[in-house]
């Protein structure tokens, strides 16, 4: 398997990969060098020190998890060998077989030790996208047909609320249906397509997706969002849209005034 070729042709000095025997090694090992430094008239040594800049013990039902020290409250494991397939497999199928970087970040959200080399060789295995990448790919971006429907034209602008952030949210996305003007408003703490896509994904669920979206925020802003969309969700259609009239402008203003 290309996994485990990886995991052979390792420099030795990389430490990301780790067999079952090197790990409950590296366990042991810590042990030893956090008795060393919390008794007095032991000797310590540089290596105990290093161990324990680098790795901790949590206990998870009665069992000894190798992770990395904690820093704000976020506890990244260890992974062997043996548990890194099944782990970027479950991953990769949790988020609905996003990309590299959907899955690094993912990834980085529980687990120390998995790089994005071990991700990328295991996208080229997947049989699901490996069939979605070799079909032809049309253009996200196309000439849209004019609709007098509900949920046939949204628009989405985000409002800066940086001077008033609160609990860490610095905007207000706001999504509107073009021809109802019913508005959906969400908090967000960043302007990354990733978590806008998240937001209009929950809205999407609820009420439908549009065929046409569009932003004051210009067409840039929006593709990078019907792109992130199509990685998270393959079978929704949205073209990039402009606004037929200047009504949108003035609907948006009057909602930031309010």
């Amino acid at each position: 398997m290309i996994l485990s070729s990886i995991i052979t042709q390792k420099r030795d000095d990389n430490k990301a990969f780790l067999s079952s025997s090197e790990y409950d090694c590296r366990l042991e090992q810590l042990k030893s060098s956090k008795l060393a430094l919390n008794t007095i008239g032991m000797k310590k040594t540089i290596k105990d020190y290093r161990m324990v800049r680098k790795f901790d013990i949590l206990t998870v039902n009665g069992k000894d998890k190798l992770i990395k020290p904690v820093i704000n409250d976020t506890v990244l494991y260890y992974v062997t060998n043996d548990e890194l397939f099944d782990i970027l497999h479950s991953t990769h199928s949790a988020i609905g077989h996003g990309g590299r970087n959907r899955m690094s970040a993912e990834l980085k959200m529980k687990y120390s030790n998995i790089t994005n080399e071990t991700i990328m060789v295991y996208l080229s295995l997947c049989v699901h996208c490996q069939k979605k990448s070799s079909n032809p790919k049309r253009g996200l971006v196309s000439k849209p047909i004019l609709h007098n429907a509900f949920n046939s034209r949204a628009q989405i602008d985000l409002i800066d609320m940086q001077s008033q952030c609160i609990n860490n949210f610095r905007f207000i996305m706001n999504y509107q249906d073009h021809l109802t003007k019913f508005v959906v408003l969400k908090p967000l703490t960043s302007k990354r397509a990733e978590e806008i896509s998240h937001n209009l994904l929950n809205i999407y669920t609820t009420f439908g997706a549009p065929v046409i979206l569009h932003s004051d925020n210009g067409r840039e802003f929006v593709n990078s969002i019907i792109t992130e969309l199509h990685s998270m969700w393959s079978d929704v259609k949205i073209v990039h849209g402009k606004p037929r009239h200047s009504q949108s402008q003035g609907s948006m203003k009057g909602q930031t005034e309010t």
